[in-house]
């Protein structure tokens, strides 16, 4: 009896590993982009997250590179922090953002670890109501928030901002629910 229950373990043990090695490689070799900055808003026209129009949103648009090869393109900074959270075990090669402060449409993409983020401003906010607003030099961010407000930050500072938001939406969602439960047990007549 112990000798099944031993060899049943060891068959479970080894499936369970070629099952979350398989999890881990999940990534079509068609789905490996070597270059995701080129023609990326042809390449990934939708918003993973939301499915907004990405090219309709290029000043607000973000692109994730996983280190798997895999790429997703998102159209706001709120979005990334999403993609960021499901697929944190991927790993990232690179996250880009846009230059608000380019003329040119669509804004060109720069790696986030050396972008500088306007937050909190008049500026137009995507899928928030508190704007995150990417610039690729320091001195162009400070620029802008002379003219619209908000503070200086990170894309650190700008993801915490959104989970932060999502943080709270949920709570309140969680308490709005628990208050209709509330309610509909107190008057089940009234449904």
């Amino acid at each position: 009896m112990k000798r099944r229950t031993l060899l049943g373990s060891a068959i479970l043990l080894a499936m369970s590993g070629r099952a979350s090695a398989q999890e881990k490689n999940d990534v079509r070799p068609e789905d490996i982009d070597p270059v995701p900055l080129d023609n990326e808003l042809e390449k990934y026209p939708r918003c993973v997250i939301c499915n907004m129009d990405r090219r309709k949103f290029h000043y607000a648009r973000h692109l994730l590179h996983y280190a798997d090869g895999h790429v997703q393109g998102t159209c706001s900074v709120h979005c990334v922090g999403e993609c960021m959270l499901r697929e944190r075990r991927r790993g990232f090669l690179a996250i880009y953002a846009p230059d608000f402060a380019a003329t040119v449409e669509p804004k060109p993409m720069i790696e986030v670890s050396s972008v500088t983020y306007l937050i909190g401003s008049d500026l137009r906010g995507v899928m928030t109501p508190v704007s995150k607003v990417s610039f690729a030099s320091r001195e162009a961010a400070v620029r802008a928030r002379l003219t619209y407000g908000g503070e200086i930050g990170s894309f650190a500072t700008a993801i915490s901002a959104s989970m932060e938001e999502v943080a709270t939406g949920l709570i309140r969602r969680y308490g709005n629910d628990r208050e209709r439960l509330r309610r509909k047990q107190a008057n089940p007549s009234a449904t």
